[in-house]
């Protein structure tokens, strides 16, 4: 069994290359920063502003890998592994009885916290020894662009990990290998949420107590078949750290690289859920602030024509409920019914088919565009949203007013993703050149 077959494997990236949660998070500062710029007063600007700069700070906010092990299981040596040899102060955190918080900093230093949970700096030449003070935890600060992703939390061994494990996005358990998964440790993991098994990682020290590759072999898979479903990965590595910091991600080899590659792997899972989950959010929350966006700065004359979409909406959707229309049939009629509602509040404002959109940093599929609408009530609450945007704009705005207003519309649109519904509109007019009533009913159309 090979090194590489030990692991998980991440998903491959070209180096340098930024994933899909980063390049997301850059789209979203960007929206960010564009509707703070605006000159548009509005409340609801202010407001998606502040829940987009907390949707950033949740997709980048570093992912938290808990060690966890038994007395002398090697968990200072796991997280030497995976920050590099020579950058824990050993001597100090071995076999102590204190969580030790391995973070990013732009410079080097080690902090105590006390009881009150204040930091005090213990590195320097004029502060006071750690011994000097009673701390309840210690937290290292070292520049390295991985600190920047992840955070280490080394634990000390005790009867209640799961206190620890509680907040871990990673759980990390270490167990020496010539006697790995005893009784004790079994029940101590058994009592773990769940959740935490999902992304964990089970690392079995002292490799170097074996002889061969045969005997590691052994060993790793009779761990895999007393830990099957516990784990996402079981790998085996040696207790010392043989490798230098710069050695990792360069050296493909070593044991160090096995533990970042199983770490990898999780890291990919968590960062997607959490780009999923974001993408979400942000949509509803654009769809919300596009509700509210100039809610009360309808133009008089719009008003009619906002009037005739909600009852012929609200009539497509009760035959719709009511088995008289299908879920197609209802999409269909409720899109027309869009074009020549937006049609009489600005001529011209919807177009064939336009480019393929690009706000989630992929062009939207047709497939795709497709497949978004599904639900028709959900879909009668976004093409609102888009009205009361057409409906909004008056003629007696000033150019940079009405520049402005248009920015934001535009920013938001794209968030919310309901520039799909637009172009899905125009496939469906050139397909249709005649926007029609639902087949078998004529009480919806416009007069």
């Amino acid at each position: 069994m090979t090194d590489e077959e030990r692991v998980a494997p991440a998903q491959s990236a070209i180096p340098g290359a930024q994933a899909d949660w980063q390049v997301y998070a850059g789209q979203l500062r960007a929206a960010r920063e564009r509707l703070q710029n605006l000159k548009v007063d509005d409340p609801a600007i202010p407001a998606c502003v502040a829940g987009l700069s907390q949707i950033e700070e949740m997709l980048r906010r570093p992912l938290r890998i808990v060690v966890l092990g038994e007395y002398n299981s090697g968990k200072t040596s796991v997280t030497g592994l995976m920050i590099g040899k020579g950058l824990l102060p050993v001597s100090v955190l071995s076999n102590t009885g204190i969580p030790v918080h391995v973070g990013y900093g732009p410079q080097p230093a080690l902090y105590g916290i006390d009881q009150n949970g204040v930091s005090i700096r213990i590195d320097g030449t004029k502060d006071d020894p750690l011994t000097d003070l009673t701390y309840h935890a210690v937290d290292i600060r070292l520049p390295m662009p991985w600190l920047q992703r992840h955070q280490i939390l080394d634990t000390p061994a005790t009867l209640t990990p799961g206190l620890f494990a509680a907040d871990a996005d990673i759980a990390i358990w270490c167990t020496v290998a010539t006697r790995a998964w005893t009784e004790s440790e079994r029940n101590l993991w058994s009592a773990m949420p769940p959740r935490v098994h999902q992304n964990a990682v089970l690392v079995a020290t002292h490799k170097d107590s074996f002889y061969s590759d045969e005997d590691c072999d052994q060993v790793l898979r009779r761990l895999m078949d007393m830990t099957s479903g516990l784990f996402r990965s079981v790998i085996l590595v040696s207790a010392a750290t043989p490798i230098n910091p710069i050695d990792y991600p360069g050296d493909p080899s070593g044991d160090s690289a096995i533990i970042h590659a199983a770490i990898d792997a999780s890291s990919h899972t968590i960062r997607e859920r959490r780009r999923a989950k974001a993408q979400r959010i942000v949509q509803r929350l654009a769809r919300l602030a596009l509700h509210e966006f100039g809610r009360h700065a309808i133009r008089p004359e719009s008003e009619t024509h906002f009037k005739q979409w909600s009852a012929l909406s609200d009539r497509i959707l009760d035959d719709q409920r009511a088995h008289r229309l299908t879920r197609d049939q209802s999409l269909g009629a409720l899109l027309h019914t869009f074009a020549e509602v937006a049609e009489n509040l600005q001529p011209g404002v919807i177009m064939p088919a336009r480019a393929p959109s690009h706000v989630n940093g992929h062009a939207q599929e047709s497939s795709r565009v497709d497949g978004t609408f599904t639900n028709p009530a959900a879909l009668r609450a976004d093409l609102t949203a888009v009205l009361r945007i057409l409906a909004t704009a008056s003629p007696y705005e000033s150019p940079q007013s009405r520049e402005q207003r248009q920015a934001a519309r535009a920013t938001l649109v794209a968030l919310a993703d309901l520039d799909a519904i637009l172009e899905h509109v125009g496939r469906w007019l050139k397909a249709n050149h005649t926007p029609t009533d639902h087949p078998g009913d004529h009480r919806h159309r416009m007069s």
